[in-house]
């Protein structure tokens, strides 16, 4: 009866046995797949994370750059207000200026030439301006300083320079060669401004 008993219990510690381990089997054969799909979750939550922070500083960039653009129409205005000329009173406005700075540096002039290119560029419109000078090198070198200076954007284009002697009315050649000793230069300088509408 005893040897029955244990035989009982064998086999129902066998029966134990063979369940615990059938139970840890389906235990990691069903976690496992749940683990798995848990790692994954979070490396994916890791990227998407890191999208999450490029994309605040992509839209931080972005409102920065949104910022600028509306400030950027009153910066245009400001600029063409301040250093260029509204098309309706140009040719005026550019000609008391350049005569202003052409009496102030002390140089002579002919004539001044203009031609207003009609096709606007970005609501532009440029004007090449064409100023034929003469006077000693000092006065002329004050000249392209009071153009670069001045409040109105002028663009030195091109510049054709030689030597010249200044014969003044009524003084003779001897006196005009010494002039052309002291430094006296002709140049036609050909300028380019802008007119905005």
């Amino acid at each position: 009866m005893i040897y029955r008993r244990q035989r009982t219990q064998y086999v129902f510690a066998v029966f134990l046995v063979i369940v615990a381990v059938v139970n840890v089997l389906f235990y990691f054969i069903l976690t496992r797949p749940s683990q798995t799909e848990y790692a994954n979750l979070q490396s994916e939550t890791a990227e998407l994370q890191k999208q999450i922070k490029n994309s605040q500083k992509y839209y931080t960039g972005r409102a920065i750059v949104a910022d600028k653009l509306e400030s950027f129409d009153k910066d245009k205005n400001a600029l063409l207000m301040m250093h260029l000329v509204q098309r309706n009173q140009g040719y005026s406005e550019i000609q008391g200026k350049l005569n202003a700075i052409l009496l102030k540096s002390g140089v002579k002039y002919t004539s001044i030439r203009y031609n207003l290119n009609p096709d606007a560029q970005a609501g532009l419109n440029p004007v090449s301006i064409v100023v034929p000078v003469e006077g000693n090198y000092t006065n002329v070198v004050n000249f392209i300083r009071e153009l670069e200076d001045s409040d109105t954007f002028f663009l030195i284009t091109a510049i054709n320079l030689e030597r010249t002697t200044l014969q003044e009315p009524g003084k003779p050649v001897a006196l005009a060669n010494a002039a052309a000793a002291n430094g006296a230069v002709s140049l036609s300088l050909t300028l380019e401004t802008f007119f905005y509408q």
